[in-house]
């Protein structure tokens, strides 16, 4: 199930906000799910967040955002329940989230949450948020740490974070013999995240696998690795 949730500012200030943004939408994730976040399980949804056209980066900030589109994205019915009215909860109490903790007028308010339409995957995607897949090294080098599609290795990899997150998430591995990304139009980005830099990557492209279970995984639960902290969020293109 995909939700969109809308927040707008609460007070009219234009304070930006920080381009490390996605840990404040972790912090509200605590706040909707409530005593059922967890904080050590593998997390079971992925999301995206689209600071509207005026925002623009300027250093380490954002200026412009004057509203947000937060997107949400799961496989499991008890998940998206509780989202759900984590969300509705929020809007009741009038919750004020905080998007730049470092200054006092930077606040947002949920104003509406809907359900987004889910589409059958064919293996045609693009990103809504960048894709994340991880090398299994202990480099603190981004360009180490993390492999993207014009690596010789990247397959390799995007098939080990997948079936790692599959086990994880559905306790079982899927039997898979082909699950190759053919890039179509592809672009790198490092993104700053909790004081550090991710390398991701951005774009078209399509997955190739004869399991269609596990293309309706990556649909719902996001691609590569860190989905829950805003990484991997896929909408296929119809």
């Amino acid at each position: 199930m995909r939700f969109k949730v809308k927040l707008v500012r609460a007070i009219k200030d234009n304070s930006p906000i920080s381009i490390d943004y996605r840990r404040r939408f972790i912090s509200l994730l605590k706040k909707i799910f409530d005593r059922d976040f967890d904080e050590e399980a593998p997390k079971p949804y992925t999301f995206a967040v689209y600071l509207g056209k005026n925002a623009k980066i300027d250093g380490h900030y954002i200026l412009g955002v004057e509203s947000i589109n937060f997107r949400f994205s799961t496989g499991d019915p008890e998940i998206a329940l509780s989202f759900y009215n984590g969300v509705l909860k929020l809007i009741k109490e009038n919750h004020l989230h905080n998007m730049n903790p470092k200054l006092e007028n930077v606040y947002f308010k949920i104003v509406g949450i809907e359900m987004e339409k889910e589409y059958e995957p064919t293996g045609l995607f693009k990103t809504l948020s960048p894709v994340v897949v991880e090398r299994a090294l202990s480099s603190k080098n981004p360009k180490e740490k993390y492999a993207t599609p014009m690596e010789k290795d990247f397959n390799q990899w995007l098939l080990e974070n997948t079936l790692r997150r599959y086990k994880a998430i559905r306790g079982e591995e899927p039997r898979v013999k082909v699950f190759e990304l053919e890039p179509i139009s592809i672009k790198e980005e490092f993104v700053k995240h909790y004081n550090g830099y991710v390398r991701s990557f951005l774009g078209k492209f399509r997955l190739h696998t004869e399991n269609s279970e596990l293309l309706k995984f990556v649909y719902k639960y996001g691609l590569g690795v860190r989905t829950g902290q805003g990484f991997g969020y896929l909408e296929c293109m119809v």
